[in-house]
C-alpha cells in the first residue's frame, strides 16, 4: 500500500479544489462471520484470523457537516455509545485530519442501531465510513489503498468496511480478498441484552484453544441454507461461552428450533443462523424471540462496493429494500438494544 500523502492542509488552499460539499450522510452496515479459524499468536500480541466475512443490512446511520472552525466533534443517538476520543469515529477523524494536516472542522452524528459488544463490526463500520465521509469532504481524494493503511491503524476489521460484499480475511484483519457469495438467503441475527469483550474471548482461547478446524474458509457452492450453515464454524464460540456462560442455553435453544446450525458472529455476542426463504426466517425471528426472550433481526447479506452507501442530504429520500431495511422483532419485555 502507498503512504499516505503529507499535505499542508485540506482545503481549497493546499489542494486546489475545495470539497464538492458541505454535508453528508452514510448508512454503515454489520458484518457477520460465516467461518472463522484462529491461528498463531503474532509478535504484535493479536492472533492470525482467517474468515469469511459478509456486511449484512443492518445499519447505523452516520451524518457529517463541515464546520467553520477547526474542531471535530461527535453526538450520538440510539443505543448508548461513547462520544468521546474512545470512539472510533472520533479516532478515524483525528487520525485522518492528522495525516492529510487538514485544519477543516466536522461535526458527526451517528445514529447507533448496532449493538455494541456484539460481534457485529459496528465501529469498525462506522470508522471506515468516517475515512471515506472525510476523504471526500476534505477535498483529499486519497485513493483507496492510502485509507487502507488508516484503516489497518484504527482496528482488525476497518479494511474489510472499506471493501463490503463478502471477502475472505487474513492476517489481523487487514488483508482482505473480496469473493461473490455461493449462496443468497435471509439472516435472523439473535441479539443478547449483553455484549462480550473480545480481548476476554480471546484469552480465554489462548489458554484452551480447542481442536483446529480443518473445513474451507469458503463453504461449497450451491447447497441450500441448511447445508451451508452445516458448514460453517467459529472456533471462538467455546471460549465465548467460558468468557459468557449465559450463552450456552439460548444457542443450544435456537439451533434446535432451527432445525439447522446456530454460529456466533466473531466474539460474541450475537448469534445468528440461514434460511432460503424470507417467509421462513421471519418465522423463526418471532419464534425465537417469544421462547427465548431475545430480541433478533432479519437482514441479508450486502452486495456492492465499500459497505459505506452514501445517502443525499436535502433531496431524495432513502428507498428501504430487503437488502437494506433489516425487520426486527422484540421479545418479551426484553430490550437487547440497551
Amino acid at each position: 500500500m502507498g503512504s499516505v500523502p503529507k499535505v499542508a492542509k485540506a482545503d481549497n488552499r493546499s489542494t486546489g479544489r475545495g470539497p464538492s460539499t458541505e454535508h453528508m450522510r452514510l448508512s454503515t452496515p454489520a458484518k457477520i462471520n460465516w467461518n472463522l479459524r484462529v491461528l498463531e499468536r503474532r509478535a504484535d500480541g493479536f492472533h492470525e484470523i482467517e474468515s469469511l466475512f459478509s456486511a449484512v443490512s443492518l445499519v447505523d446511520e452516520l451524518a457529517f457537516e463541515i464546520r467553520s472552525d477547526t474542531r471535530i466533534t461527535l453526538h450520538c443517538t440510539g443505543l448508548e455509545v461513547a462520544s468521546d476520543n474512545s470512539n472510533l469515529v472520533m479516532q478515524a477523524a483525528q487520525l485522518m485530519a492528522k495525516r492529510s494536516c487538514c485544519t477543516r472542522g466536522v461535526s458527526c452524528q451517528l445514529t447507533k442501531v448496532i449493538p455494541v459488544g456484539g460481534g457485529l463490526g459496528g465501529g469498525s463500520s462506522d470508522a471506515a465510513a468516517t475515512l471515506l465521509a472525510l476523504n471526500k469532504l476534505w477535498g483529499l481524494d486519497w485513493p483507496r489503498e492510502n485509507l487502507l493503511d488508516l484503516a489497518a491503524e484504527l482496528g482488525s476489521d476497518v479494511s474489510f468496511f472499506l471493501t463490503g460484499g463478502s471477502a475472505v480475511i487474513s492476517g489481523r484483519g487487514e488483508y482482505v480478498h473480496p469473493i461473490d457469495l455461493p449462496w443468497h438467503g435471509w439472516v435472523v441475527l439473535m441479539l443478547p441484552a449483553w455484549g462480550i469483550s473480545t480481548a476476554e474471548v480471546y484469552r480465554a482461547w489462548q489458554s484452551a484453544p480447542g481442536p483446529a478446524e480443518s473445513g474451507p474458509t469458503v463453504p461449497v457452492a450451491g447447497c441450500n441454507a441448511r447445508d451451508w450453515m452445516a458448514q460453517t464454524f467459529n472456533m471462538l464460540e467455546t471460549a465465548a461461552m467460558k468468557v459468557c456462560p449465559a450463552m450456552r442455553d439460548p444457542m443450544i435453544r435456537a439451533e434446535q428450533l432451527a432445525a439447522r446450525p446456530v454460529r456466533l458472529s466473531g466474539s460474541g455476542s450475537t448469534f445468528f443462523t440461514a434460511f432460503d426463504e424470507q417467509e421462513e426466517a421471519e418465522f423463526f425471528a418471532r419464534q425465537v424471540s417469544g421462547l427465548l426472550n431475545v430480541a433478533t433481526r432479519v437482514v441479508q447479506p450486502v452486495t456492492g462496493g465499500s459497505c459505506a452507501t452514501a445517502r443525499p442530504v436535502g433531496g431524495e429520500e432513502f428507498a428501504p429494500s430487503p437488502r437494506n431495511c433489516p425487520m426486527a422483532y422484540m421479545g418479551g419485555d426484553t430490550d437487547a438494544d440497551q
